[in-house]
């Protein structure tokens, strides 16, 4: 049988999907069902007073009327991961104090539709104090922040050197120095699908069913357990279809413990569905980080080190962001060799939505801030860009490679890749660059490497059945948002096991059916799930064919399966249907992948072309290129489609995206009307060149491509606009994200 790893095949989950038969969490349609509305601030901080609700309560169709104080004693609050040295703020599930940012929740309304749930919810009445407040980190900067919260000294949640080498000698006598600082905006994930939550009492557990828009059914079900003092076994958290997540969604929110709870208190089917507003306003949004960074090279160019400082925005409470920070500064090593490394980061609370992880994780960052500042070293040198990072990049005889930068008992290793070759094959599918083209416009190249760590975790479960008919059952712990879970898992299985891709079922992001899974995020399906779901095929096969042995009388070894049939290599007469090694009851196993090294590194280098009009400040891309290396690719089909949804998202963090907040922390961007993401009218596919370099950080080679073709793109992007512009204005530098053409008219008149 042709193998099915490495098969081009369209997805199959996508019929059923683009013919409006998915199933999201708003869907969800059961007998008795009641709405859910939440009273929200629109003021950024305030300390809060009375909360009249007998208005709301007076009103047809509502059923209850909750506060902080109506709330279980279990449910004092949420808090994700963080650094165990950080000031930490867990985030409340109702505030009874002091509202933090616009759109944080003081009370909720239950009603018989949604419509009177939403017309109660404004009815109700809160005295807001208005309190001092502050935005974004880039604002908190520049102005000197007041106090976010009363009893803090002040904003730093945590500070934190991250250094290796001797950085003092790195910029010694006969060094050559570039420095840069950079401005990142605020990013949504901007989902096509805001946020969602169905609950019910479940007759099987005598709990409760939860369908919710995840990327963490586990992480999901931990927190109403929790908070509503519950079993785990008894709470069943399901992501039937998830409208995009990007990260935004990997957490546990308020939401969905306090619809879980109106379904657990009234036994009656909850639903809360999030308008795009509303989605907008209180979803984890990422970036939002000012970096200064100085590089420093002898005079023939190699580098000797990097230095600089990071300030990243938490936002009001300590959620997934605080992890920020550390792939931040890990991916500022991109593809080169760096001797020595000091980088100061603190995390800053701020009057916004708790920060979290969008696509990239950091990543994107780390990488624009050396990919940047590899350019002004490159002037300062007068020599070219591409000649620089040549001249630095770690070569392929030397993978694996040991950055020096302390991660893990081993230190971070870069356990594959050939970055020069990716770099070449980028510029010769790119060809001669146009120093201009027939109209007004400045015409600019930009080029950007990166390698990136892939994959994270370990213990991921995956639960394979044969059943006596011939089909099988494949369970996942994982939570996919559009990944394609269910066409990878099932090309692995049916590789691994033997068998006809189309009888194998894929069943994903459903608490009941395997042991606790992580969150999909990191790039991390194909490295966990997918061998995951190659140790349980490959041990269901040896099953298989351990009994198939003692029936032909044969060693398992010298057996093959092949069109429904096992039989002896070499004596195709001698053999048996596959069916009746079967048992009745199935033959079933579950697996874990639990590897020693979770982290496998993916590496991509991207070239740009674009033609900036000088009177506008409008960008166009011109050309595109992403020479990317992720190892065995499970489908190139849909490795393809990954580069392209990603390349968007990169260009929408280069020249669209922005989360904007004014100084005291009002927001300004919760809806696409002030949010701008990209269209069809602003992407052109990438031209893609692939090469596959092996590693061993996991039996099947395989590494992540979800975030290879968002993570260098700001930094190519942003190359090629100040190449562009230093055609006008030779002094002109780039230092803010997104590029909006405002801001590009501003350089070239000052």
């Amino acid at each position: 049988m042709p193998p099915y790893i490495g098969r081009r095949m369209r997805r199959v989950e996508d019929e059923r999907l683009i013919t409006g038969r998915g199933r999201f969490a708003g869907d969800i349609k059961l007998e008795g069902l009641v709405h859910i509305a939440f009273c929200r601030s629109g003021l950024p901080h305030a300390h809060i007073g009375a909360i009249d609700t007998s208005a709301a309560k007076a009103m047809p169709g509502v059923i209850a009327v909750w506060t902080a104080d109506d709330l279980p004693k279990t449910a004092d609050g949420l808090s994700d991961w963080g650094p165990d040295d950080m000031v930490a703020r867990g985030r409340p599930i109702l505030n009874r104090d002091e509202v933090n940012y616009v759109g944080e929740a003081y009370a909720l309304v239950v009603a018989e539709t949604a419509y009177k749930a939403q017309d109660a919810a404004e009815s109700v009445s809160a005295e807001l104090e208005p309190l001092d407040g502050v935005g974004t980190v880039i604002v908190a900067t520049a102005t000197g922040a007041p106090k976010v919260h009363a009893d803090m000294d002040d904003n730093v949640a945590r500070k934190k050197t991250r250094a290796y080498g001797d950085i003092k000698a790195a910029f010694g006598p006969g060094s050559v120095t570039a420095q840069i600082r950079l401005t990142t905006s605020r990013v949504a994930g901007a989902a096509m699908e805001p946020r969602a939550v169905t609950a019910a009492p479940d007759p099987e557990t005598d709990g409760l069913k939860v369908w919710t828009s995840t990327q963490n059914v586990f992480g999901v079900r931990e927190a109403i357990a929790g908070a509503l003092g519950l079993e785990e076994e008894s709470v069943r958290v399901v992501a039937e279809d998830v409208g995009g997540g990007f990260g935004a969604k990997g957490s546990a929110f308020p939401e969905e413990i306090l619809t879980a709870l109106a379904a657990w208190r009234l036994k009656r089917p909850a639903q809360w569905v999030a308008s795009r507003s509303e989605d907008g306003s209180t979803t984890a949004q990422g970036h939002g980080s000012v970096i200064e960074v100085e590089i420093a090279s002898d005079h023939d160019g190699k580098l000797r080190g990097i230095r600089g400082r990071l300030l990243h925005d938490l936002g009001a409470y300590s959620g997934s962001g605080a992890g920020q920070p550390d792939l931040i500064v890990s991916h500022m090593l991109s593809a080169y060799i760096v001797p020595a490394m000091s980088m100061d980061t603190q995390l800053i609370y701020t009057n916004t939505v708790p920060s979290g992880f969008i696509r990239g994780g950091g990543r994107p960052l780390g990488n624009y801030a050396t990919e940047r500042v590899m350019d002004r070293l490159a002037r300062a040198l007068n020599i070219s860009p591409v000649e620089l990072r040549r001249r630095n990049m770690v070569q392929p005889e030397q993978i694996p490679f040991t950055t020096g930068f302390p991660a893990g008992r081993a230190g971070l290793v870069y356990d594959s890749g050939d970055y020069p070759r990716l770099l070449d094959l980028a510029l010769q599918k790119l060809g001669d660059i146009p120093e201009h083209i027939d109209d007004w416009r400045l015409v600019g190249f930009g080029v950007a490497c990166c390698v990136e760590s892939t994959g994270f975790g370990g213990g991921e479960p995956a639960r394979l059945r044969v059943n006596k008919d011939g089909s099988a059952d494949l369970y996942i712990g994982s939570t996919p948002q559009g990944q394609g879970h269910q066409t990878m898992a099932a090309q692995v299985a049916a590789d691994r096991l033997g068998w006809p891709f189309e009888k194998i079922r894929v069943t994903a992001a459903d608490t009941k059916n395997t042991p606790p899974a992580e969150l999909t995020a990191g790039s991390r399906s194909a490295v966990q799930v997918g061998n995951a779901t190659s140790k349980a095929a490959t041990a269901v096969r040896k099953r298989l064919l351990e009994r198939a042995g003692d029936v032909l009388e044969a060693d398992a070894a010298d057996l093959i399966i092949e069109d429904g049939v096992i039989a002896v290599r070499g004596a195709p007469s001698k053999k048996v249907p596959i069916t009746e090694m079967i048992p009745s009851e199935g033959l079933e196993v579950l697996e874990t992948f639990d590897p020693k090294r979770p982290l496998a590194y993916s590496s991509s280098c991207h070239v740009a072309v674009v033609a900036v009009d000088p009177d506008t400040g409008q960008v166009e891309i011109l050309r595109y290129v992403i020479a990317h290396d992720i190892g065995q690719a499970i489908n190139e089909l849909i490795v393809e489609g990954q580069m392209h949804g990603g390349y968007a998202h990169g260009i929408g963090y280069a020249l669209y995206e922005a989360a904007t907040y004014d100084a005291d922390g009002g927001f300004r961007a919760a809806s696409f009307l002030d949010y701008t993401i990209v269209s069809t009218g602003e992407v052109d596919e990438p031209e893609l060149v692939h090469i596959v370099t092996p590693t061993d950080a996991n039996p099947e080679g395989f590494k992540g491509a979800g975030e290879s073709g968002t993570i260098p793109a700001p930094a190519a992007i942003s190359n090629a606009v100040e190449d562009a512009l230093r055609k006008r204005k030779p002094d002109a530098v780039v230092d803010r994200l997104p590029i909006t053409s405002d801001r590009i008219v501003e350089l070239l008149s000052q």
